[in-house]
């Protein structure tokens, strides 16, 4: 037992001498679940509610009212714009004040929704929306008529989760082959002295990564195509987008983890310090920034500081492309973060990167 013993206290030292395994198994777990906090996975969440003021004055309280309901993520616009928005599911209900709406007297008012894609939004909306305008009627005056609110059926695009989710596994796997393809394959490489033993040879280093990086392009263009196909013949992916225009933002964001992943392999001496370092990195991405559920759960400051990550610009820019058919002139914000995040990254690759 004595021997039992001290081999034990000898074998936990040795372990949590290591950094990386502390990292692995303490810290690690511990940030997965302290990122998972941030998200709302039971109830509906908020219901995003697009409002259309066409009375002016005489339907700004009722707007200010609406803006206070928690149960609401407002938006305000015109109607064209609210409508699209609607089609394109990122509205759950649209309300329009008509210019005819005066709140001494009784009016309906009418609102649009899916109601049979969102069948739950529709109905919550549908009963906030008439208990707010019963407690403003009712204060006002008791003996006031009650004004009604009638839900219009639309038809919008039915849309599924697959829908939303393979633009959004494509911009991981994107990521993941640009930090672990890149920054494991490299790192092996320099521990096993390969990178070293290319200043002797005809073949310079710059050719080496050259021919690296081409590959992982290809790879990564095969991938969107299989992708691509896969989701629209077995599992009806509504794909409307251009397909040349989806893979220029692929590379674009290639670009990107690609150089962060050169700049991990610069700084790792090992595989067992890579990994850690590599998942540090790409964990947040991977869980705030859209891949597997809607954004729209996170609260407001985390959602402010997701706006601004790589994975976040890339997989809105692909399933903007994908699914709503947009062009790359109305992904041009998604195309300047991530031209933004490709000098950042490249600069910091330039820097960091060694050959030993």
């Amino acid at each position: 037992m004595r021997i039992k013993w001290k081999l034990t206290v000898a074998s936990v030292k040795m372990y949590f001498r290591q950094r990386e395994a502390i990292i692995w198994s303490i810290l690690l777990p511990l940030f997965i679940v302290v990122l998972f906090s941030f998200v709302k996975f039971g109830g509906l969440g908020s219901i995003k509610l697009g409002v259309v003021n066409l009375a002016g004055n005489r339907g700004g309280r009722l707007l200010t009212t609406l803006t206070q309901v928690k149960t609401f993520k407002l938006s305000n616009g015109d109607q064209e714009d609210e409508m699209r928005a609607l089609t394109k599911g990122d509205r759950d209900m649209v309300l329009v004040i008509p210019a005819s709406y005066d709140p001494d007297s009784a009016s309906a008012i009418t609102a649009y929704a899916d109601i049979q894609a969102k069948p739950q939004e529709s109905q919550l909306a549908g009963l906030v929306l008439q208990r707010v305008l019963d407690e403003m009627t009712f204060s006002r005056s008791p003996r006031l008529s009650r004004m009604i609110v009638t839900t219009v059926a639309v038809k919008t695009r039915d849309l599924t989760y697959i829908d939303f989710l393979i633009p959004g596994v494509l911009a991981m796997s994107i990521m993941q082959m640009g930090i672990f393809g890149v920054a494991f394959g490299f790192v092996s490489l320099k521990k096993r002295g390969i990178l070293r033993r290319l200043w002797v040879t005809p073949i310079t280093p710059d050719d080496f990564i050259i021919a690296q990086v081409a590959t992982r392009v290809l790879v990564l263009m095969l991938q969107i195509g299989i992708m691509v196909g896969v989701g629209i013949l077995f599992l009806n992916l509504h794909f409307i987008g251009d397909i040349a225009s989806l893979m220029f933002v692929g590379l674009l964001g290639a670009v990107v983890f690609l150089s962060f992943g050169f700049a991990l392999a610069g700084i790792s001496k090992s595989e067992d310090q890579v990994a850690p370092i590599a998942n540090v990195v790409s964990l947040p991405m991977l869980l705030l920034s859209g891949v597997f559920f809607s954004r729209s759960n996170l609260p407001g400051f985390v959602h402010t500081i997701t706006d601004y990550l790589p994975l976040t610009y890339l997989a809105d820019g692909m399933r903007s492309i994908a699914i709503e058919g947009a062009s790359l002139s109305q992904v041009i914000p998604q195309l300047i973060g991530l031209a933004v995040w490709s000098v950042v990254s490249v600069l910091i690759a330039v820097k960091l990167f060694r050959w030993e």
